[in-house]
């Protein structure tokens, strides 16, 4: 006998420990998202797994690792449960709060305080592109855009001004370094410039807003260099002796490349008795030594130089760069030769780029059979023809009488061909290749992107367009309209793309919140994209509760605004919040609640009512459907008695009850015992850490009716009972019918039967209405 009490002792320990291991602090945040400089409750209460435990929490401690982000008001002392805590979100960020309790291992819990969706805490920045070469495009967009702290945009309350800086001011320049974004606006852009190869970071500032920041990338281009090329070779001494030096800015394998900046060519003519002379032309002053530019966003410039008169002998001309590094000489010979009638047109070509513009692409210089040069006895029209019209057009020209050579331009496409031959229609007339770069219409692809981060529903708002050759930005070859592909979220407004044109920004409205496709075309050039317009009114509404709803306690639940992010949003109206339970036997709320302009959240109770589940839906206008299964779990226990079945007079027993709920065993139940036809020697009061409690008794000659009521301030009172027969000497056998039926007593007030309610002082305190005579009242 005293073998099995200690090992009952034991498994009794054993199971406590193991108990007060499984049970931990927990909370719930009302609202469960907070917003920074805003109030809320926090509750805090014991759990077992997933499971609530009705236990009171003694001599709680709170604390906030950062109170500059949630700060501890006050908590309050309850006869609940649960214990309530006010906090203030104060401003945006994570933090740690620590629970601590006798009983208890103390516990930190993360926690975020969100942005105030009405504040603006941060600018989106957007450069478009932000990687270039020094031989493509040097422009580019930059756009500015105020956002609360999650990055939603904001609408400016007033005229912001934000500034963009930059140290690197050597490889970057703006068009508009101060870009004010108007009251009732929420985005600005302008333009900038790079300058050089290299890195830079842009930055953007304004008053009270995080600063942001952007990386500029600069390639340059390998192995660049200034080509020089003279035309003729050969001059004549009979006359004004003119030639011209061309130079062309090329890569290292001979393509044309667009200057970033103005380069200046020096050039020296060497050799020359004089230093500088008295002939001119109609369009050229001649030197023998001097500069010209190859001026930026061009790849070519050229100048015209002379030799004396009647000198014949050889020449070296030279050129000359600082950046790039060049240095370049050719020798030229001088002639003394009369004119001829036998002549012949020569024509020399360079490289072009197909850059839409009018192009130096070579010249034409007369010379006879021999080879020699010979001056025009007149003017002279040469024209010349292009095997593709389409990709370059060739001006007549014109050699002047006495001269004999003069330069040739065109007007190029914005496409390279395959292949391009010229020659010039004269008698004997040779054809050229030329050759061409620049992009192929096939390889070209079409880009659009809104010029701003983030899309708000119901704005106006800019699209880029640009074509890409591999990395390289180029222009659009013709003009042509752009068109958009129907639909009910954006509208494009009428836009032409003219030649030339690099970066095309062309103004969208959206008209409705939501992501949609969409598909534009610009001549045979076509893209597509999708756009996502956020909007600043809520995108849903979302219900919270605690873990556990028990029957008979009255529950807070929230209704809280989220916008299409799922982050929490104020009402820029009042929201009429529809709640439809589709079992109202099962638990009870108010059929409508109002969530004010300018409020986040609402609180209200809710009555449970029995144990079951079912669905809980939100509606509202302009909001998806919410719906939720709900819950609710009885507090009732389960209680069970264990006994012998018959005993001998005066023989002493012991009766055990066990009390248990959801499975786990309830400890510090009250119990009640009620005992006739015997002696109670002991018994329990309370039920212990297994919930067990037991009772010694001695038997006397009747039959012995035991009853015991077992609850507490949580779990509703709950009887059991049993018979325990007696047997006397004589052999009979006293026998009751044994009775184990749990009978749940509901007390009765003024013969109404109320739902059980437990009212945390602080809710009362706080003007908190739970339900009473069967209303039910929202929480303020």
């Amino acid at each position: 006998m005293k073998t099995g009490i200690s090992l009952a002792i034991i498994m009794a320990i054993s199971v406590a420990t193991g108990l007060a291991y499984a049970e931990e602090l927990d909370v719930r945040f009302l609202p469960s998202k907070m917003v920074e400089n805003s109030h809320g409750i926090m509750h805090v209460f014991v759990t077992d797994g997933d499971q609530v435990v009705p236990k009171m929490v003694t001599d709680l401690t709170v604390t906030s690792l950062d109170s500059t982000i949630l700060h501890i008001e006050k908590a309050s002392s309850t006869n609940s449960f649960i214990t309530e805590v006010s906090v203030k979100a104060v401003k945006a960020g994570t933090t740690k709060i620590y629970l601590a309790a006798p009983g208890f291992t103390s516990k930190e819990i993360p926690v975020t305080v969100y942005g105030n969706k009405n504040n603006a805490a941060k600018i989106l920045l957007k450069v478009t592109p932000n990687t270039f070469t020094t031989s493509g495009s040097n422009e580019g967009y930059v756009s500015v855009e105020l956002a609360d702290e999650d990055g939603f945009p904001v609408i400016a309350k007033e005229d912001v001004t934000i500034l963009l800086s930059t140290a690197n001011k050597d490889v970057l320049e703006f068009a508009d370094s101060s870009l004010i974004i108007k009251k009732g606006q929420y985005y600005a852009y302008s333009k900038f410039f790079v300058k050089k190869s290299g890195n830079a970071i842009m930055y953007a500032t304004s008053n009270g807003i995080e600063t942001q920041s952007a990386t500029i990338t600069i390639k340059k281009d390998e192995d660049i260099k200034v080509k020089m090329y003279t035309y003729p070779k050969i001059l004549s001494t009979n006359d004004a002796s003119k030639g011209f030096i061309i130079a062309q800015l090329q890569d290292s394998s001979g393509r044309p490349v667009l200057a970033q900046k103005d380069i200046t060519v020096h050039y020296k003519v060497i050799d020359s008795t004089y230093s500088e002379t008295s002939n001119y032309s109609n369009n050229y002053k001649q030197k023998n030594t001097g500069y010209f530019t190859i001026p930026k966003g061009s790849y070519w410039g050229y100048t015209q130089y002379s030799l004396p008169k009647g000198i014949e002998g050889t020449y070296d001309v030279s050129i000359s760069t600082q950046d790039p590094l060049t240095v370049e000489t050719e020798e030229i010979e001088a002639k003394n030769l009369q004119f001829m009638d036998d002549k012949t047109v020569k024509f020399e070509t360079i490289p072009v780029l197909t850059t839409g513009n009018n192009e130096l692409i070579g010249a034409v210089y007369l010379e006879d059979e021999s080879g020699n040069p010979i001056g025009a006895k007149k003017d002279l029209m040469i024209r010349i023809d292009s095997s593709d019209a389409s990709s370059l057009t060739i001006k007549d020209t014109i050699i002047t009488r006495g001269d004999q050579v003069a330069l040739v331009f065109g007007k190029t496409s914005h496409s390279a061909p395959t292949e391009l031959k010229l020659r010039p229609v004269v008698a004997g007339g040779e054809l050229t290749t030329l050759d061409v770069f620049g992009p192929n219409k096939d390889s070209l692809q079409l880009v659009v992107e809104p010029l701003i981060s983030k899309v708000l529903s119901g704005t106006d708002f800019p699209f880029v367009f640009y074509l890409k050759d591999g990395n390289e930005i180029t222009a659009f070859p013709e003009s042509k309209n752009i068109f958009i592909s129907p639909n009910e979220y954006v509208t494009l407004k009428p836009k032409t793309v003219l030649p030339r044109d690099t970066l095309v920004v062309a103004e969208a409205s959206s008209l409705k919140k939501g992501a949609t496709s969409l598909s534009f075309e610009i001549g045979d050039f076509k893209s597509s994209l999708s756009v996502d317009s956020m909007s600043l009114e809520p995108a849903s509404a979302r219900l919270d509760r605690a873990k556990t709803v028990f029957v008979g306690t009255n529950d807070v639940f929230s209704i809280q605004l989220l916008n299409a992010a799922g982050l929490p949003t104020y009402a820029t109206d009042n929201v009429d919040v529809s709640i439809v339970t589709k079992d109202q036997g099962i638990i009870e709320m108010p059929s409508k609640i109002t969530i004010e302009k300018g409020k986040y959240y609402t609180l209200f109770d809710a009555a449970p009512k029995s144990a079951g589940e079912t669905d809980v839906s939100l509606l509202a206008k302009g909001l998806p459907l919410f719906t939720e299964k709900v819950k609710v779990v009885s507090l009732k226990p389960t209680i069970t008695v264990n006994g012998p079945q018959s005993v001998n007079a005066s023989e002493s027993f012991m009766v055990t009850i066990s009390a248990a709920a959801n499975g786990k065993p309830l400890a510090d139940m009250n119990v009640g015992w009620d005992i006739s036809g015997g002696i109670v020697q002991i018994s329990d009061s309370k039920t212990g850490s297994t919930g067990e409690a037991m009772a010694a008794i001695i038997a006397q000659d009747s039959p012995i009716n035991i009853k015991a009521t077992v609850g507490s301030q949580w779990y509703p009172d709950t009887t059991v009972s049993k018979t325990v027969a007696v047997n006397r000497e004589s052999g009979e056998l006293f026998v009751q019918q044994e009775n184990i039926e749990q009978q749940y007593q509901t007390p009765e007030i003024l013969g109404i039967d109320p739902v059980l309610l437990v009212v945390p002082v602080a809710i009362v305190a706080s003007g908190f209405m739970l339900k009473k005579k069967g209303q039910l009242k929202i929480r303020k």
